[in-house]
């Protein structure tokens, strides 16, 4: 499981550095805490599916883009 969270999370940070896009924008755009942003992207937190929704929107992208 652990594999999976750091998979997902690297790949939101790619997607998000790619758009040249911040923590704390995909944070507001998203209505996560920042810090749970930065949580997520490291794999450290079970994300729930709302929230990789949230973050898919935030990155102008479709969720499926996160696996």
């Amino acid at each position: 499981m652990d594999e999976i969270k750091k998979r997902v999370g690297s790949k939101i940070r790619f997607l998000r550095e790619q758009r040249k896009m911040l923590q704390r924008e995909v944070a507001s755009l998203s209505g996560l805490p920042v810090r749970t942003v930065g949580r997520i992207e490291r794999g450290e937190v079970d994300v729930r599916i709302t929230s990789l929704y949230k973050i898919s929107k935030a990155l102008e992208i479709s969720i499926k883009d996160l696996f």
